[in-house]
């Protein structure tokens, strides 16, 4: 069992264990349980600066391109005009309207009388029947 310390210390003298030797890999096999390196570039750009208030829209729109600046300003003046929207009166009055006079007078469902016609009544006869049937052929 060869053990990967991922290039931390460690301090076999405690566990009595002798280190592993490592073998040295041929460069040509590629490595795919690193990350990835980031090349310089933090992600973080001068259009966050701008959303987040700290650089104004000129420098904004200079640095990231005018289209990506104009997209955003569209989204926040959308979602703030979402914000303020309210229900008409009309809406919630119908709505109150609907609402019963007295809490709790809905009764639960398996209090409520149940109506069985003729032709239902004769129809959940024939498919117990069946059901009844194929559990008898199932246990033969």
């Amino acid at each position: 069992m060869m053990l990967d310390d991922a290039g931390f210390d460690r301090n076999d003298k405690i566990s009595g264990r002798e280190p592993v030797k490592r073998q040295d890999k041929p460069s040509s096999e590629q490595m795919y349980d690193r990350e990835v390196p980031l090349n310089g570039n933090s992600g973080h750009t001068m259009l966050h600066d701008w959303l987040d208030g700290e650089v104004d829209i000129m420098r904004a729109s200079e640095a990231e391109g005018k289209s990506k600046v104009e997209l955003w300003t569209r989204i926040n003046a959308e979602s703030e005009m979402l914000r303020r929207r309210v229900t008409p009166v009309h809406v919630q009055q119908r709505i109150m309207a609907s609402l019963p006079d007295t809490p709790g007078t809905a009764t639960n469902w398996w209090k409520q009388q149940v109506t069985i016609t003729p032709v239902s009544a004769i129809a959940i006869g024939v498919a117990l029947l069946a059901v009844g049937a194929l559990i008898i052929q199932m246990v033969r």
